[in-house]
């Protein structure tokens, strides 16, 4: 009797124990009330955000702002206004908040009031070019102007690898020169930008490094990863190029652009990219609802990072409405003078 008083005993030890573990691993749900889901959403930019420093902003000082205007009372809807109030001075296009039955909401002004969206018209560029584009993945159009200039738009990176791209680099072999055109690229996967600029890489070069935050702390962040650009494919093109970008030019699509930098047969022509290249993150508040943030730091090799000021042009051109009612892209156009002239 001693013994089965002693087993159970020890069972019940030992549920106790399990008990009282999972009690300290695993902490409570916040609590989805307006004033839990904004510390939650806070708290989170708080420690994982990589780029305030970058952005000029002081997140301390949002919170004293924004923090008194939410209370229990709160609505759904005041909540959204003040989050989405805090979020905008970040004006960052890797920072959204998706909320239930509203619209999704970007976090850069330019995307949000769409400014400047008219100033590139791919059914303009397409008067450029000597015929029929051939059409890849519906993200890519690859033609010809004026017969020897090689053109290649990527309006996304997304999904599909770009595995054409070694057909349109032989098919260029003899051309003057070519034009890769990231104007209004959304972003998607950067090693499929990779992949494209390997082929114009004339030997291995240092693109750029990143770095996650790791916590709260101004210099917590994980250990720097290195990226390099090297010459892929059977084979590549070291002529004259010129990069296309505008400020709808954004996410993966700056790395496209930080890898072809690299090259000393690369010019770039348009205006500075959106300037949000750190990786994007999604979490979730209380409530359900989904907000993205930028939790890396991307510099280049000068030690420099891009994000918020953007990638700069060589050449800063600027497109017009008047202009492109006339037909004229005045971005296309100065490209394709560089690649006749080489202007400076």
């Amino acid at each position: 009797m001693s013994i089965m008083k002693n087993q159970h005993v020890l069972r019940l030890a030992i549920l106790l124990a399990l008990f009282t573990s999972c009690g300290q691993a695993f902490e409570p749900e916040p609590a989805n009330t307006p004033e839990a889901n904004f510390e939650s959403l806070w708290k989170t930019y708080h420690e994982r955000y990589a780029v305030f420093e970058q952005r000029g902003v002081d997140w301390d000082e949002v919170y004293e702002t924004y923090r008194p205007l939410i209370g229990a009372n709160s609505s759904e809807s005041d909540l959204f206004e003040i989050a989405t109030d805090m979020l905008a001075v970040l004006d960052d296009a890797h920072v959204s908040l998706m909320a239930t039955d509203r619209p999704f909401w970007a976090g850069k002004a330019t995307f949000r009031s769409q400014t400047g969206s008219e100033l590139f018209s791919y059914d303009l560029v397409r008067s450029y070019l000597d015929g029929p584009p051939a059409v890849y993945y519906n993200r890519y159009a690859a033609g010809k102007i004026q017969s020897d200039i090689g053109y290649l738009w990527v309006a996304s990176l997304e999904e599909e690898r770009p595995d054409f791209i070694d057909d349109f680099i032989a098919d260029n072999a003899t051309s003057e020169g070519i034009i890769i055109d990231l104007r209004h690229n959304d972003g998607g996967d950067f090693t499929h930008g990779a992949m494209i600029a390997s082929r114009f890489a004339d030997e291995r070069r240092l693109a750029f490094t990143n770095a996650p935050k790791t916590g709260p702390g101004k210099d917590e962040f994980g250990e720097r990863y290195e990226y390099y650009l090297e010459p892929r494919g059977a084979v590549q093109f070291t002529g004259p190029v010129v990069v296309l970008i505008n400020d709808y030019s954004v996410s993966a699509a700056e790395s496209l652009a930080m890898y072809l930098m690299t090259l000393p047969h690369v010019t770039f022509i348009g205006v500075n990219s959106a300037g949000a290249v750190g990786e994007r993150i999604e979490k979730e508040m209380p409530n359900g609802w989904i907000f993205s943030l930028t939790a890396q730091l991307v510099t280049l090799p000068d030690g420099t990072s891009p994000e918020r000021s953007g990638i700069s042009p060589d050449f800063q051109v600027t497109n017009s409405a008047e202009a492109m009612e006339r037909g004229v892209d005045s971005q296309l156009g100065a490209a394709i003078e560089h690649l006749r002239t080489g202007m400076n």
